[in-house]
């Protein structure tokens, strides 16, 4: 996990420091046939290539998993019980495809985007609030 501080210009004319986490992660053929269920174009190569894919698709809520995981690292395990996280999934992502997450956390907050770093699209956009202690 890399961990930036940016200043973004804040709504009252002061500056707001936001902390930026990231993490990547390559989705392997191994990883996509683990976490899907068997006999679809998550997991079954030739059921992807009747459909017109390149390869086996990650499921989005796989790919908004190194988000999540920053998440957890930066709200600890009470984000589990006391949190919300709001995904939309807008871009494919491929076995063999590297995801990079970025995560924009501003007190109880964060912004989430999930980029296909290998072809250049945004592939989940969200949003996560921590809701209890």
């Amino acid at each position: 996990m890399d961990v930036d501080r940016v200043v973004h210009p804040g709504v009252d004319g002061k500056n707001d420091v936001v902390t930026v986490y990231t993490r990547t992660l390559t989705i392997t053929e191994e990883l996509i046939r683990a976490y899907s269920r068997r006999g679809n174009y998550h997991s079954d190569a030739s059921q992807a290539e009747t459909l017109g894919l390149p390869g086996l698709v990650a499921q989005g809520v796989q790919a908004a998993g190194p988000a999540y995981a920053l998440l957890l690292d930066a709200w600890g395990e009470a984000f589990l019980a006391h949190g919300e996280l709001e995904c939309r999934f807008v871009g494919p992502v491929y076995a063999g495809d590297t995801v990079e997450a970025g995560v924009d956390i501003d007190g109880d907050t964060a912004t989430i985007e999930v980029t296909n770093r290998g072809r250049a699209r945004v592939a989940v956009v969200g949003t996560a609030r921590r809701t209890g202690p």
